[in-house]
């Protein structure tokens, strides 16, 4: 078996790729590894046209947090690429408040997106993949707050849990059709996510303080992993979390 990898002539979609963050930097990846690839955005055009240029494929835009909208997508990628082999699910919102000042509109948002958008697009995706008859990748951008509670995290926490159980569940119904369903778990990435938190003088060392790999992550880490599990040697990986996180919820601490 070859271990370089080599995804010419598969045909992905990257969600929330419009950002300088885990989905830029895995797009980018596949498209090395010979991938068309389909930018999705929310509202960052100019950005995710210019990466579209390097990875081959259209840049789309959509919210995520209308399952209409979110359902619509993987057919607008699929029918822009001619197909759709690979679908990476990294599109998500993050709010840090305490669970009394956490609103029922704020929860409901951030679920709509990191859990009901996911879900929606996923089961289009995997309804492609299906009908195709060639398998398919799914990975999903989950957290290790998808086990790790953490105060402020409430409606994000839930959400992940839940995405780790959705994709458990697609994995148990969708490997006899070939299609595996994967998670990547980060940790403590430096992105758009955390780029006000990273203007603190306090905020590096104190992050530090938990990692036992001594620095925090980037998004290329991340977007390794993510490689891998679209990848052909991960082929008889399915319904599991890689984490990425540098040692950080083996301390047991939160992110």
């Amino acid at each position: 078996m070859s271990l370089a990898i080599d995804l010419s002539g598969r045909r992905a979609l990257v969600t929330g790729a419009g950002t300088e963050g885990i989905g830029r930097a895995a797009a980018l990846l596949l498209a090395g590894a010979g991938a068309r690839v389909a930018i999705h955005h929310h509202a960052e055009p100019e950005a995710a046209a210019a990466l579209a240029e390097r990875t081959g494929g259209p840049a789309l835009q959509a919210d995520l947090g209308d399952t209409a909208q979110a359902a619509g997508l993987a057919h607008r990628a699929a029918e822009a690429l001619g197909g759709l082999d690979i679908l990476v699910s990294n599109a998500g919102m993050l709010l840090r408040k305490p669970l009394a000042e956490t609103t029922d509109a704020e929860f409901a948002r951030v679920h709509a997106v990191n859990l009901g958008g996911a879900f929606a697009l996923a089961r289009e995706a995997a309804g492609l993949m299906r009908a195709a008859g060639q398998g398919g990748r799914i990975v999903f951008t989950s957290s290790v707050n998808q086990w790790m509670p953490n105060p402020g995290l409430v409606a994000y926490g839930s959400s992940k849990g839940g995405l780790m159980q959705l994709a458990r569940q697609m994995a148990l119904e969708l490997a006899p059709d070939g299609i595996t369903v994967n998670l990547v778990a980060p940790g403590t990435i430096e992105t758009d996510f955390n780029r006000a938190a990273r203007q603190d003088p306090a905020w590096r060392p104190a992050k530090l303080a938990l990692i036992p790999a001594g620095r925090t992550g980037t998004p290329e880490d991340v977007a390794g992993a993510i490689l891998y599990l679209a990848s052909g040697l991960a082929a008889y990986v399915t319904g599991s979390t890689v984490t990425v996180d540098g040692g950080l919820s083996l301390m047991g601490q939160r992110p």
